[in-house]
């Protein structure tokens, strides 16, 4: 991976954008640590010799920047930059950068994912299960759609709509993977039968060794009856992957392994502790595989599809009796939900839903608590001005606790302050608040009381969502 430039860690631990003047080298980090922070203009200051044209190191810089933090730069939409030069050996670059996806849509993304990471993987977790956990989460809870409301190719559409292209599969596992902690990749290439517009997978290490993973190419669900995932694309070796893929193989490491071989003809698996439940192939009776040791058995003989874990239970359609099944993996005890034939099982953010091939749904979730309305005694009362789904307000004076209001929505601050502004965005059925004493934020040390006419699932005071 010989790369001209300095990591993003490198360019940080020099001074990062507190330095005015960076050197050739730092471009391309100094050009993404903008990029994270979303920002539209700015300028870099190039001092030394290039090691060739200015045009061709842009050129580079933008080529490799999903190297670092691609949930930000692959959401870069256009670019343009505009050079000279200002001293010897000193150059002057302005950039311009437009975005797909706004700061705000950003927060929400990144509050979302920390929501269903929570859910889905636990601290105990090893490495191995918390991957499957997540490359089973993307493919049964999205579709792979490219005429979709928003663009396809963001998060914020895939999460919102529940349907994108490859770009916003690959970017969602990465960031769910840097989130627990897993050094993964998001590689562009090409691959058969995709668009000139090419393809875009991972690469996560796993026990010291780099393996290949495509969730888009796993995500079966619309092309196959009664089945919904595969992992015929899933921690694979570059011999496996470059029958079909293509890519820079100078700007990742190699994958060498092919541990994880053995699961590649598994179909409809469902991760429970350190075991995958799913149908054999051809017979469909339901097999259980060790994800440590790779060996496989015969759980029960009976025939299943769309083996799905919610909840401690293992939900499936029973093929013979036409019907909803849950088994406690523990006792083995089968419970039939309902009489009907099931047509798919997929994940939703907050649990499972099952259709059915008559048309009707159920669904399985985590149950939100109800909001109890609060009533509590503010010192002073601030008028809100309101924008939409937007709110805004701001007080200065004498330390009291404050009550935000306008119409029937009203937010109390308990705690006493002498100066805070508030922003308040529903977004989704989720409300994002941010409190500021001057350009800080405001440390809440007592639980806001919130009232408010239409129902919220979630609350982000700060970014920080509240239990």
């Amino acid at each position: 991976m010989g790369i001209y430039f300095e990591s993003l860690e490198q360019f940080h631990a020099s001074g990062g954008l507190k330095q005015t003047t960076i050197t050739a080298r730092q471009l391309l980090p100094a050009v993404v640590a903008h990029m994270q922070r979303m920002d539209r203009q700015f300028t870099l200051h190039v001092n030394g010799r290039l090691p060739t044209s200015i045009e061709a190191l842009l050129d580079e810089v933008f080529a490799l920047c999903h190297l670092q933090q691609p949930f930000y730069t692959q959401h870069c939409a256009s670019r343009n930059m505009r050079y000279k030069l200002v001293s010897k050996n000193r150059l002057k670059i302005d950039f311009t950068l437009r975005y797909r996806m706004t700061r705000e849509e950003e927060k929400w993304v990144i509050a979302q994912i920390s929501a269903i990471l929570v859910r889905i993987t636990k601290p105990h977790m090893s490495d191995i299960e918390k991957i499957i956990a997540v490359h089973d989460y993307i493919i049964r809870a999205y579709d792979y759609e490219m005429n979709t409301t928003g663009s396809p190719f963001t998060v914020y559409t895939f999460m919102h709509e529940k349907q994108g292209v490859c770009m916003a599969y690959a970017l969602l596992f990465q960031k769910m993977m840097e989130q627990v902690g897993i050094q993964c990749y998001y590689v562009v290439g090409k691959a058969d039968g995709e668009s000139d517009l090419g393809h875009a997978w991972n690469m996560v290490q796993l026990d010291g060794q780099w393996y290949h993973i495509d969730a888009t190419w796993n995500d079966i669900g619309k092309r196959l009856r009664n089945h919904a995932i595969r992992y015929r694309y899933f921690l694979r070796s570059d011999e496996v992957f470059k029958r079909d893929h293509s890519w820079d193989f100078a700007h990742y490491p190699p994958c060498t392994s092919e541990r994880y071989a053995a699961m590649q003809s598994i179909y409809d698996a469902a991760v429970h502790g350190t075991f995958l439940y799913y149908p054999k192939k051809q017979t469909a009776q339901l097999m259980r595989m060790s994800v440590t040791t790779l060996q496989s058995e015969i759980f029960l003989p009976i025939r299943v599809q769309q083996c799905v874990v919610y909840d401690g239970q293992l939900y499936f359609s029973h093929v013979d009796e036409r019907a909803l099944y849950t088994l406690d993996v523990q006792t083995k005890a089968l419970t039939c939900i309902v009489q009907k034939e099931v047509a798919h099982i997929s994940t939703t953010d907050r649990g499972i839903a099952v259709q059915f091939t008559d048309g009707e749904q159920l669904r399985y979730e985590e149950r939100v608590e109800e909001q109890v309305e609060v009533q509590i005694e503010a010192d002073v009362t601030v008028p809100l001005e309101r924008f939409g789904d937007s709110w805004f307000g701001a007080y200065k004076g004498a330390s009291a606790t404050i009550a935000f209001s306008v119409d029937d929505v009203k937010i109390v601050v308990p705690q006493p302050v002498k100066q805070l502004s508030i922003d308040v965005m529903r977004l989704h059925n989720a409300l994002h608040i941010t409190l500021q004493v001057g350009k800080k934020s405001l440390a809440v040390t007592e639980p806001l009381h919130i009232t408010m006419p239409d129902p919220y699932n979630e609350v982000y005071v700060n970014g920080t969502l509240l239990a």
